[in-house]
């Protein structure tokens, strides 16, 4: 991604929390897959646990709550 890293933040943030609330909420998403959601959460995770970390997200945070 070429973008300012100030900008680059916002949008993998952003990219952060639509993952994590299309696992967490399927339904609401139909066109996309749960499965699919999740991995792309727990990559950006991986790939940013910082950022995620000061958004509040764990790598739980893309599935649905017990």
């Amino acid at each position: 991604m070429h973008a300012r890293p100030e900008v680059k933040q916002i949008l993998i943030s952003h990219k952060l929390r639509r993952w994590a609330s299309i696992g967490r909420r399927p339904a609401a998403y139909p066109n996309c897959s749960p499965a699919r959601a999740r991995r792309n959460y727990s990559r950006l995770y991986a790939r940013h646990e910082e950022l995620a970390r000061r958004l509040g997200l764990t790598s739980v945070s893309a599935y649905p709550p017990l």
